[in-house]
């Protein structure tokens, strides 16, 4: 395919998605719920589900193969950029003791019930979903890991469209939840290396390097970064610096990947260790912000459900283990997180409000059945299982957070 055949047919393929995300995010958005959240519909509907299977034809016309890869490197590089953005703007100053403790009890709480929830659900239903024949400790770890894990970059964006990402819900919901996303990837890096033969050594690797990078950031980056730009005595952004802070949030983002932890977590680093002054954070916000809330995360909303096909879940034998599932979702991590939060002595609002929140997710949930999927852990039954999860419990998010707030 010539160049201006692919570039023909990217260009076409971003209006659909651009268009579609508008239009399904604002009757989101008229309903009083996130856009992020029709955002993320729409990519689904653009898929297999609706427009694939009403319209196969025009389906493949709309997203040839050949236009797949394209989309997939627009959708991580706005992902990364995005998650950049939420960790820079957090107040660090607010990381105060106790936040850092309940943030870790609450973790704790929302890994350990998902995974008894994960036990059951193996011993129930392995035989209709555990197809790929996995040995019975890697089906309920990775079961584990997609019932523990949370919508991290959604809950970013929900928490900042409902201005409540710099209040201490905000912070604890994001701290609690980062530190549970990266427990979760590493379990599922574990059975994705089992699975594929490639041992233990990759886990320890994926934990040595995860750990490196946190201290290299804070104690060598940021300092570094922070002399730089104080030496030079610039006041505004120029694009020397915005060139160099591009470099490193790339380099973070690839480095992420490559531990298998996926790119979110480099960008959200990098964007907790950056130095917090003013004209930095302001300038490097103003520059990404717009572009990466209309173009580029509404694409990575659509790659991710673009092969998504729930129909499969109309068949009978399907119907009663994905309804006992979903309420399994539901309880792993509402459950806990109430709990927790209560026993700290918070208030029965922001209890529900912590529970409500991070119970949503998301399209980390799609993410690792992608993964599962990809290497042969699950079939397709179990993967519109585990997106129909991701679909439900994002779309009741904000409704359980206003429910708690009367």
């Amino acid at each position: 395919m010539a160049y201006l055949e692919i570039f023909v047919d990217v260009a076409i393929a971003l209006g659909i998605i651009l268009m579609a995300c508008q239009i399904v995010g604002s009757l989101a958005a008229y309903i009083a719920q996130p856009r992020v959240v029709g955002e993320m519909i729409a990519g689904v509907l653009l898929g297999s589900t609706l427009f694939g299977k009403i319209f196969p034809e025009l389906y493949l016309l709309a997203f040839p193969t050949e236009v797949m890869p394209f989309l997939f490197v627009i959708a991580n590089i706005g992902l990364s950029f995005y998650m950049f953005i939420v960790g820079m703007e957090i107040d660090l100053k607010s990381f105060n003791k106790k936040l850092m403790t309940d943030a870790g009890l609450l973790s704790f709480g929302a890994l350990i019930t998902p995974f008894i929830f994960a036990f059951f659900t193996t011993l129930l239903f392995a035989d209709l979903l555990n197809t790929m024949n996995l040995p019975f400790a890697s089906f309920f770890i990775f079961m584990g890991a997609a019932f523990a894990i949370t919508a991290f970059p959604m809950l970013a964006r929900i928490l900042q469209e409902n201005n409540i990402l710099q209040t201490k819900i905000g912070g604890l919901a994001m701290v609690s939840a980062s530190i549970q996303d990266v427990i979760s990837w590493i379990l599922l890096g574990l059975v994705t290396a089992l699975a594929v033969g490639s041992g233990l050594s990759s886990v320890f690797v994926m934990i040595a390097g995860a750990t490196a990078l946190v201290f290299f950031l804070f104690y060598v980056i940021k300092p570094l970064l922070k002399f730089w730009i104080e030496r030079r005595g610039v006041q505004q952004l120029d694009n020397s610096t915005f060139s160099v802070v591009l470099f490193l949030l790339i380099i973070c983002a690839v480095f992420t990947d490559y531990l298998g932890l996926y790119s979110v977590f480099g960008g959200f680093m990098l964007g907790l260790a950056m130095p917090r002054i003013p004209h930095l954070v302001v300038g490097v916000s103003s520059k990404l912000k717009d572009i990466t809330l209309v173009l580029f995360l509404p694409v990575f909303f659509a790659f991710s459900g673009l092969n998504t096909d729930l129909g499969i879940l109309t068949e009978t034998r399907f119907i009663g283990p994905t309804i006992i599932i979903l309420l399994f979702a539901f309880a792993s991590k509402m459950i806990p997180l109430f709990g927790v939060m209560r026993t700290q002595k918070y208030s029965f609002q922001d209890s529900f409000s912590i529970a409500a929140l991070m119970n949503s997710r998301g399209l980390m949930e799609l993410i690792i059945a992608n993964i599962g999927l990809m290497y042969g852990l699950i079939d397709e039954s179990l993967y519109a299982i585990l997106v129909l999860i991701a679909i439900v419990t994002t779309l009741s998010a904000m409704p359980l957070y206003k429910m708690s707030q009367r």
